[in-house]
């Protein structure tokens, strides 16, 4: 039976945040999961995921807790919060002693040390709406002690496909050019590298959507200059260049295993149960065949 997920982003400054919790959302959908992404902009979507995929509903941010409820599972993702709406109603639930939805934090990926101590770890909620809940930290990692990481189903046949030569091609892309992706905020040196850059001729510059964009629109002075050396570009899916949606994002099988266990359990590959506080487990087995790690 399919489980009705509510996975809440808010979209801080560029576009990995939307692009995490979509490749997320669709993952679930595609396992025959329901669904529900709540954003504060999900303007990205229309060149990152611009045909949707069934079993998905992205929904603005929500003021009141929509019909159908809190459904099944809610994930937080990078501390955006809850709206005020959800944490009263998953308190509530908690309170009357009725089975409450498991809180996951989402977190993000990283290699240090520091997530596989604390992926797992229960997060007492203090104040606010929703205290006396818990929330329960999911970090992506690259260890069986971490979230590990998701690989869509076709992920890898997509990349076997993946023509280079036409790629670039399509992308005005010589084969004498070499290309660079750029991503930044707004680097006080911007404007020298860009005139640096312009030095060279065979270069070509393709710039990733958002803050980037208007940074180099900002540095050049509002100028379009040498347009056919610098493009505003948006990754295709097969493409390992720029951003995009071929990102890495927690594993989807271990965020269900971490939901089916329960507010009282253990972010685990287990269903185990356990009234006391839960620890680190000592590994992250993936019972469902799901995880997929990397070469």
């Amino acid at each position: 039976m399919a489980s009705l997920w509510n996975i809440f982003c808010r979209v801080v400054d560029n576009w990995g945040d939307m692009g995490v919790c979509w490749r997320l959302a669709a993952d679930l959908a595609a396992r025959g999961q329901q669904v529900r992404l709540w954003a504060d902009d999900a303007s990205a979507l229309a060149w990152m995921a611009p045909q949707g995929t069934p079993g998905v509903q992205v929904l603005p941010w929500p003021d009141a807790l929509p019909p159908g409820g809190i459904g099944d599972v809610v994930v937080e993702t990078f501390g955006c919060d809850l709206p005020e709406a959800f944490a009263a109603a998953l308190a509530r639930a908690n309170h009357a002693g009725q089975r409450t939805p498991p809180w996951i934090n989402l977190d993000y990926l990283s290699a240090e040390a520091y997530v596989q101590r604390s992926h797992g770890l229960p997060s007492p909620v203090m104040s606010g709406a929703g205290q006396g809940l818990v929330r329960w930290y999911f970090y992506p990692g690259f260890t069986e002690r971490t979230g590990g990481l998701l690989r869509e189903s076709d992920l890898l046949q997509r990349q076997a496909r993946f023509d280079r030569v036409a790629w670039r091609a399509r992308h005005g892309i010589g084969d004498a050019q070499f290309a660079i992706s750029l991503f930044c905020y707004e680097p006080a040196t911007l404007s020298d590298w860009l005139g640096d850059l312009a030095q060279h001729e065979n270069a070509r510059l393709l710039v990733t959507p958002g803050r980037a964009s208007a940074a180099v629109h900002a540095a050049r002075g509002g100028r379009q200059g040498p347009s056919s050396r610098i493009s505003r570009h948006a990754a295709s899916p097969n493409s390992t260049n720029c951003s995009g949606p071929a990102i890495s994002t927690a594993c989807a099988a271990k965020i269900r295993s971490c939901a089916r266990s329960g507010p009282v359990g253990r972010c685990s590959g287990t269903s185990t149960r356990s009234t006391t506080t839960p620890t680190m487990p000592n590994s992250m087995p993936s019972s469902t065949g799901w995880m997929r790690r990397p070469p």
